[in-house]
C-alpha cells in the first residue's frame, strides 16, 4: 500500500540513499579539493624554499623533489625522478652519499652532515643537510627525506672574514708601532706583537696589567686622559714607558675610541720615538757642536756664557773669558794643505780637552780661533794662568803626515764682568786683547785694558787705510846697501817698503806691516815689492850701475803659496833682471815651521837661478841636518847678536860661530844691523863677508842711492 505522497517506500529510501551518495560525493570532491589545494599550497611552500628537499625509496630511486631540487642540480624533473644517486653523480660523490643514507636507513636515526657536493657534474658547492626516515601516510612505505642547504656564500663569506681578521692581524702584529687595546680601567685586553717586543713582556704578561703598570703617568692624569678621549674622540700625547728590564721607552701615542660588541673601548696606537729623539739629540748637538773637532760652537757658548753668570739679583758670578788663535796657522794651511790644517786643529781639539780639565768649556769659534769659559775667576793672576795653561800645552810639537810641527798660540783675557756684560762684549774684549798678544810677539798672554780698544779702533783704521795704500800706489820702496868686506865695494841691497802716507808722511814698517800679515795684504804686498825691486834693479843695470844684487823679504805667507815659484818667474821675465842678481830672503822660523815641505818649494826656487839667504839666523831652533839639506847661498847674522857684540862676549862668540859654521857649509855670511866701525872691524877680523846697517848707510830711495853709490 502506497504512502500519502504516492510513493513506494523503498522508492523513498532509495531516493534518500541517493540523495546520501550525492551528499558524500560532493564531499568527497571538496576534500580533494582541498586536499590539492593544499598539496598545491605545500608544494609551492617546498618549491619556495631555498633549500633542495627529496625524498628517495629503500632502493634510493627519488621520488620527489622541490624545485631548488631541480634548480641546484641542474636537472629536469625526467631526469631526477626514478633516478638514483648514481645516474647523476660521479660515482665517488654518489657513493658517499649512499654510505651516509643507508646508515639512516640502518639506524632510522636524524643525522646531519655537511660537506661538498656537485653542480651539474662539475661545479663545486658547500651544503648542510638533514637525513631521516618517514612514513608514507597513504602506503606506509617508509621513506627517506632529505634537506640539503647550500651554505657555500655563507662559509665563503666567514672565509673572507677570517682571512681578514687574519691579515688585519699579521699587519697589527708586524706593523713598526704598538697597539694596545684597554677598557675604561686600562686594563689591556689586546696588543700586538710590536707592544711585547718593544716592552719586553710576553703578550700573556701583559694581558694581566694595567696602562698604569707602564706609564709615567701617575692613576689621576691617566682618569684625565680617559675623559679626554672620551670628551675629544682621539688626543695625541708624549710619554715614557717603563720597559719590562727597568729602562725607558719614549713614545708618541694617539688614543682614539673603538666600538667592541656593545662596548666602547680606548686603543693606544704608540711609536717609539727612541730614533727620532736620537735624531733630534744629534740636530741639537750638531747646532750647537763643530762640525770639525766636535767641540761646542760660538752658540754654545752664547748659551753658556748666560747660564756661567746668571745668578740672584745683585749676585755677581765670576767668568773668565780666554780666547787665542795659533800663529802662522794660515802658512800651514797654504804649504801642507787644507786637509793637514783640519788635522791640526783636530789635535789642538783633543789636547785642550785632555789636559784642560779646569775649563768649563771648550769651544772652537771658527778657522783656527778656539774659546775656553773659566767660571769662578775674579783675580788677573789666575786669569793668566789660565791662560798661559794653553801657550804651555802647545808647546809639545805636533805631528802631521810624519812630520813634527811646532805651534803657538797669541792669547787674549777678559773678566766679566769688568770687561763686558754679554757673551758679544766679552768676546769682542778678549779678541783685542788677543790681537795686542800678536802685536807683541806672538806667543804670548794679554789681559784686556780698556786702553786696546783705541788701539784695536786705531788698527782697524789702519788697516782700511793700508789698503787705500795698496790699490793707490802710496808704497815705496828704499834700498840699503851690502858692503863686501874683503873689496869694499857696494855688491848689492836689501830693499825695504816704506809707506807714503798722505796722513802720516813716510811710515816705516813696523807700524803696518804685523796688520799686513794679519790680514793677509801681505802676499799682494810682498809681489809688488819683488816686482818693484826687480824693475829698478834692472834699471840700475842698464844706466851702469852695477850689476847689483837686489834681495827681497819673503813673509810666511808668501812662501806658503804654492804658486810663489811660478810667479817669481813670471816677474822675472817681465823685468828682464837676470835671476842671479835676485836674492830671496826667508827667516828662520819660515823655512822650519815645516822643513820638508820649504826644502822643495826652496829647491823649486833654487831652480830658478835665484839666490836664496837665511835671515835673522840665529834666532831660531834650526837643526843643522836641516840646514844641510836646504839650497842656500847665505846666512844673515841677526842685528841682536851684532848690537850687543861689545858689552857681551857670549854674543861675540855666537857671531864667530855662525860665521865659521857657515863657511864649513860653503855658505856667504851677511851681518846686518852693523851701527859702529868696532863692529865692523870685529866681524873683519872673524872672517865675515858682508855687513849692512846705519853705520853704511840708512835705507836710501832710488835716487839717494845712485848718489850714494857715485860717491864711492
Amino acid at each position: 500500500m502506497g504512502h500519502e505522497t504516492g510513493r513506494e517506500p523503498w522508492e523513498i529510501e532509495r531516493s534518500q540513499w541517493l540523495q546520501r551518495v550525492r551528499e558524500l560525493e560532493q564531499r568527497e570532491r571538496e576534500l580533494l579539493q582541498q586536499l590539492r589545494t593544499q598539496e598545491n599550497l605545500n608544494s609551492k611552500i617546498l618549491d619556495a624554499l631555498p633549500m633542495d628537499i627529496f625524498m628517495e625509496d629503500a632502493e634510493g630511486r627519488t621520488i620527489y623533489a622541490n624545485q631548488a631540487t631541480y634548480k641546484r642540480n641542474r636537472l629536469t624533473e625526467e631526469e631526477l625522478l626514478g633516478r638514483t644517486l648514481y645516474d647523476f653523480f660521479p660515482y665517488e660523490v654518489a657513493e658517499r652519499f649512499r654510505r651516509e643514507n643507508l646508515e639512516v636507513w640502518r639506524t632510522g636515526r636524524l643525522i646531519t652532515s655537511e660537506g661538498t657536493s656537485l653542480v651539474g657534474g662539475d661545479e663545486i658547492y658547500l651544503y648542510t643537510g638533514k637525513t631521516l626516515i618517514c612514513p608514507d601516510e597513504q602506503t606506509g612505505e617508509k621513506l627517506l627525506l632529505g634537506f640539503a642547504l647550500d651554505i657555500t656564500d655563507r662559509v665563503l663569506a666567514e672565509k673572507s672574514l677570517r682571512e681578514s681578521e687574519e691579515r688585519f692581524r699579521k699587519l697589527v702584529d708586524q706593523a713598526a708601532d704598538s697597539f694596545f687595546l684597554m677598557d675604561g680601567s686600562g686594563q689591556f685586553l689586546d696588543v700586538n706583537r710590536q707592544a711585547c717586543l718593544s716592552l719586553g713582556y710576553t703578550e700573556e704578561e701583559l694581558l694581566t696589567m694595567q696602562a698604569g703598570q707602564i706609564s709615567s703617568f701617575p692613576a689621576g692624569e691617566l682618569l684625565r686622559l680617559h675623559e679626554r678621549v672620551v670628551e675629544e674622540g682621539t688626543i695625541q700625547l708624549e710619554d715614557e714607558f717603563r720597559r719590562k728590564d727597568g729602562t725607558r721607552l719614549p713614545v708618541d701615542i694617539r688614543l682614539g675610541l673603538v666600538q667592541v660588541g656593545d662596548k666602547q673601548m680606548v686603543l693606544a696606537l704608540c711609536r717609539d720615538m727612541t730614533e727620532r729623539k736620537k735624531a733630534a739629540e744629534k740636530i741639537e748637538h750638531m747646532a750647537y757642536h763643530d762640525a770639525l773637532t766636535g767641540l761646542p760652537n760660538r752658540w754654545f757658548v752664547h748659551k753658556r756664557v748666560m747660564e756661567c753668570t746668571a745668578g740672584k739679583k745683585g749676585q755677581v758670578k765670576p767668568l773668565a773669558v780666554v780666547m787665542f788663535d795659533l800663529d802662522h796657522f794660515k802658512v800651514i794651511n797654504d804649504s801642507l794643505g787644507h786637509k793637514a790644517g783640519d788635522r791640526l786643529l783636530q789635535q789642538v781639539a783633543e789636547r785642550l780637552r785632555r789636559e784642560l780639565a779646569f775649563a768649563d768649556t771648550i769651544a772652537r769659534l771658527g778657522g783656527d780661533e778656539f774659546l775656553l769659559l773659566v767660571p769662578g775667576v775674579d783675580t788677573e793672576e789666575e786669569a793668566l794662568r789660565a791662560g798661559r795653561s794653553v801657550t804651555e800645552l802647545l808647546k809639545e810639537p805636533f805631528e802631521l803626515s810624519g812630520q813634527k810641527i811646532s805651534v803657538t798660540a797669541s792669547v787674549g783675557i777678559a773678566l766679566y764682568p769688568r770687561d763686558g756684560g754679554t757673551m758679544d762684549s766679552l768676546v769682542r774684549s778678549a779678541d783685542i786683547a788677543m790681537y795686542r798678544s800678536k802685536e807683541l810677539g806672538r806667543n804670548a798672554c794679554r789681559l784686556f785694558a780698556p786702553s786696546m780698544k783705541d788701539e784695536a779702533k786705531e788698527r782697524l783704521r789702519m788697516e782700511v787705510l793700508l789698503r787705500e795704500a795698496i790699490v793707490e800706489k802710496q808704497l815705496v820702496l828704499h834700498y840699503q846697501p851690502k858692503l863686501d868686506l874683503r873689496s869694499g865695494r857696494v855688491y848689492g841691497v836689501e830693499a825695504l817698503v816704506r809707506w807714503n802716507s798722505p796722513e802720516q808722511g813716510l811710515v816705516y814698517p813696523d807700524a803696518f806691516i804685523s796688520i799686513a800679515e794679519e790680514t793677509g795684504l801681505i802676499v799682494p804686498m810682498g809681489e809688488w815689492i819683488v816686482r818693484e825691486a826687480c824693475r829698478q834693479c834692472r834699471e840700475w843695470l842698464d844706466a851702469g850701475l852695477g850689476p847689483l844684487t837686489v834681495s827681497v823679504n819673503l813673509s810666511a805667507r808668501q812662501f806658503a803659496k804654492a804658486d810663489l815659484g811660478r810667479k817669481i818667474a813670471a816677474i822675472l821675465g817681465e823685468t828682464g833682471l837676470p835671476p842671479n842678481l835676485l836674492e830671496l830672503e826667508l827667516t828662520e822660523s819660515t823655512v822650519m815651521g815645516n822643513p820638508e815641505e820649504a826644502a822643495r818649494m826652496l829647491q823649486s826656487l833654487k831652480e830658478l837661478g835665484v839666490c836664496i839667504s837665511i835671515d835673522d839666523f840665529g834666532t831660531g831652533f834650526s837643526s843643522l841636518s836641516y840646514l844641510t839639506r836646504f839650497p842656500i847661498d847665505t846666512l844673515k847674522i841677526d842685528k841682536s847678536f851684532i848690537s850687543r857684540l861689545e858689552e857681551e862676549q857670549a854674543n861675540g862668540a855666537i857671531a864667530a860661530g855662525i860665521v865659521s859654521l857657515a863657511h864649513s857649509l860653503h855658505l856667504k855670511v851677511v851681518a846686518e844691523g852693523v851701527e859702529t866701525q868696532r863692529q865692523l872691524d870685529f866681524l873683519a877680523a872673524k872672517g865675515c863677508d858682508a855687513v849692512q846697517g846705519f853705520h853704511i848707510s840708512r835705507g836710501l830711495d832710488p835716487c839717494a842711492l845712485e848718489a850714494f853709490l857715485q860717491q864711492r
